[in-house]
């Protein structure tokens, strides 16, 4: 049974800005050192991949209503290149039973996400 919903977008240019930002700490504030570097590799654009890992720890909390440091959260990668969470283990205390998926899109402009938190029935 579906126990919450939580979608967010954000515009791609905005993280770019940030992080680059002279002097700004944004990206180590708001990023786990694993999702700096993937981003890092990604020579296409390596905004476009913090955007959605951003986006998607948004539709995280909206979603299940757990409210942890950014970092508490974080976005990784199967093989078959599908998403997922990886939590601390006072996240996955809170989350109990329940599961979340999760699906990240990006655009020219923007990276959505979308998480879908269920509990058993």
């Amino acid at each position: 049974m579906i126990s919450g919903i939580g979608l967010d977008s954000i515009e791609i240019a905005r993280i770019a800005e940030k992080c680059l930002y002279p002097g700004s700490r944004f990206a180590e504030k708001m990023f786990t050192e694993h999702e700096r570097l993937r981003s890092a590799r990604n020579s296409r654009n390596p905004y476009e991949h913090l955007a959605g890992c951003f986006a998607a720890r948004e539709a995280f909390f909206k979603a299940t209503q757990i409210w942890v440091r950014r970092t508490d959260v974080s976005v990784a990668q199967r093989p078959s290149g599908e998403p997922y969470y990886v939590m601390v283990e006072n996240v996955e205390r809170q989350l109990g039973d329940r599961r979340v998926n999760l699906s990240i899109t990006h655009d020219r402009s923007f990276a959505h996400a979308i998480c879908i938190c269920e509990r058993p029935d």
